[in-house]
């Protein structure tokens, strides 16, 4: 079951009551930390609900051309907030849904799965969305543009990469399937092939 979020634009606020104790301190441990591409954390009752501002933005899926270099470095500077040996936060929940352009900037949502885990978890799981989503040609510039940005500032492991890879493809199918999402574009299969060429 999902969080219930309540909108309140009048008040520029949105209440999210989560289902958990667990996914609570999850969300609230990151808006404590108040960066820039998070939503505002305005008020919590430490057990359950935070009061959040509303972003009035538009998801990146709907932008005609959205800018992977920006929303990228969102990822990289999550990543580079905290690290446990090679395992650092990851967002992990990367639905396109969860990063809104408002206001000429990027923004990320819901951090109710973050966990530690190698940052190429998260950057497989963000291609995988594109890559069912967009024919070769498009895929390739995204591929493009998210790897050479964030290997223009941190590093990418090829063999965590080919060794994650079929796993996460494995999460990210029965997710959809779960969730009853729509059918692939046709190039699904040629754009997971281009997700294999890391180095």
């Amino acid at each position: 079951m999902k969080s219930e979020i309540i909108i309140n634009k009048g008040k520029n606020q949105v209440i999210k009551i989560c289902n958990s104790p667990k996914m609570f301190k999850k969300e609230l441990y990151i808006y404590k930390k108040k960066l820039p591409y998070t939503p505002r954390l305005i008020d919590n009752d430490g057990k359950n609900t935070l009061m959040l501002e509303y972003i009035n933005g538009i998801p990146i899926m709907d932008l005609a051309q959205p800018n992977f270099v920006k929303i990228t470095e969102l990822m990289i500077n999550l990543h580079s907030l905290e690290s446990k040996g090679d395992k650092c936060i990851c967002h992990y929940d990367n639905n396109p849904k969860n990063y809104l352009f408002a206001n000429g900037k990027y923004y990320m949502l819901d951090f109710s799965e973050w966990l530690y885990d190698f940052p190429e978890t998260d950057l497989i799981h963000f291609l995988l969305f594109w890559a069912s989503s967009y024919n070769s040609d498009k895929f390739k510039f995204v591929f493009e543009q998210v790897i050479n940005t964030y290997k223009s500032k941190r590093m990418i492991n090829p063999l965590e990469w080919e060794l994650i890879l079929p796993e996460i493809i494995l999460r990210f199918d029965s997710r959809r399937i779960k969730f009853g999402k729509k059918q692939a574009h046709p190039d699904i299969s040629k754009n997971r092939e281009m997700l294999k060429n890391i180095i």
